[in-house]
């Protein structure tokens, strides 16, 4: 292969690098701004699940508010006639001819102010009749047709034995349409009780409890799937957070670290401590033990007085001069320093950094090391 084929294959192969290079910082650019258009993206769907959920929430409070709220009215009471009665107008709502579920609730409270004493008999009768007119001529007949058959068009309720200040409900399903109440005691024998007596009645009525409250259940159900879109998203958003978080203490620290490692240490080193080049000189020492003199007798005193002063009786002088004996220096290896061995009996310490101390040592009887000393 010549030269120049050589020079062409490095030249591509630094272009295929160079190349892959490009297409990875491309890519990981790009995966960094992903995440950034993911975050604005969700941030935006949380605003838009708030705003949902405040919505349905709203609407949901607004039906359910008038499916349960009632519209009362008070049913007055005509002593010439003995009765309370009372058109409560159109009632409406979804429910059809007969007894169902889309029946709009009707509740009647009466209260005996006064009950009549003159019969021990008195039945309390309720009337709700599906009339334009509770003044028609044919109110007697509507309600001897409730009394005697039951019709859902013309209702009938009654209580046995009303007791004086006691209030007594009665219930009715109403459907679509003009309706009249009527309240009144009776005799056994069917007779209107008008003397000495007295009650007070009004009615509640939910005609709104079907019309609002079935779309009130619907929004309550989109109330709920808004609700746990809202959670979704909240958690979603919290995790890119906390990703972002752990990234920028991550890119923190690294930032710090490469900051310590820039400046260096926080002093100049400590400078070290100049030691000899090498070992010392060795020294001719002796060539063999001292020679030891025989001597006979005592050995001389250490105290050294004149020969030709006098001789005197006591105590001796304070002035004597007496000769201190040397006591040499014993080294106790407690670092980690070693003796090696210089020739002819002498030793230098080599410290535990590696330098020599400029002191010659000798060994002693015992195995201790001490100065060596002329």
């Amino acid at each position: 292969m010549s030269d120049q084929e050589e020079n062409d294959i490095v030249e591509e192969t630094s272009h295929a690098d160079e190349a892959e290079e490009v297409v990875e910082e491309q890519s990981s650019n790009q995966e960094k701004e992903q995440p950034e258009v993911s975050l604005e993206k969700l941030e935006a769907e949380l605003k838009r699940s708030k705003w949902s959920v405040f919505l349905f929430v709203g609407i949901t409070v607004v039906m359910f508010g008038f499916a349960l709220f009632p519209m009362s009215t008070n049913v007055p009471y005509d002593g010439l006639w003995g009765a309370a009665e009372k058109d409560i107008g159109f009632v409406w709502g979804p429910s059809a001819s007969g007894e169902d579920l889309m029946d709009v609730p009707f509740e009647l409270e009466v209260e005996v102010v006064r009950a009549p004493s003159v019969s021990s008999n008195v039945t309390l009768e309720a009337y709700v009749l599906k009339l334009d007119n509770c003044q028609d001529l044919q109110v007697s007949d509507f309600q001897q047709t409730a009394k005697q058959e039951y019709n859902h068009d013309y209702q009938y309720s009654s209580k046995k034995s009303p007791l004086e200040g006691e209030t007594y409900t009665f219930e009715f399903n109403l459907d679509m349409g003009q309706h009249c109440v009527k309240v009144q005691f009776v005799n056994d024998q069917g007779n209107v009780l008008k003397e000495n007596t007295e009650l007070k009645a009004k009615g509640k009525l939910w005609p709104n409890q079907v019309i609002a409250g079935v779309p009130g259940f619907i929004f309550l159900s989109v109330s709920i799937y808004a609700i746990l879109g809202l959670l979704n998203n909240r958690s979603r958003v919290n995790e890119m957070l906390e990703q972002e978080r752990i990234e920028e203490e991550k890119l923190a620290a690294e930032a710090a670290t490469a900051e310590r490692i820039s400046q260096g240490p926080g002093g100049a080193p400590p400078k070290s401590a100049a030691g000899p080049s090498g070992p010392p000189k060795s020294v001719s020492g002796p060539s063999g033990p001292p020679k030891q003199e025989k001597r006979s007798g005592p050995p001389k005193s250490s105290i050294s007085t004149a020969t030709d002063s006098p001789k005197r009786s006591g105590p001796p002088p304070s002035n004597a001069e007496v000769k201190e004996e040397v006591v040499p220096e014993v080294i106790s290896q407690t670092d980690d320093s070693v003796f090696e061995p210089a020739g002819n009996g002498y030793f230098y310490r080599k410290m535990a950094d590696g330098t020599y101390e400029q002191t010659i040592y000798v060994q002693s009887e015992d195995g201790t090391y001490t100065p060596y000393q002329e």
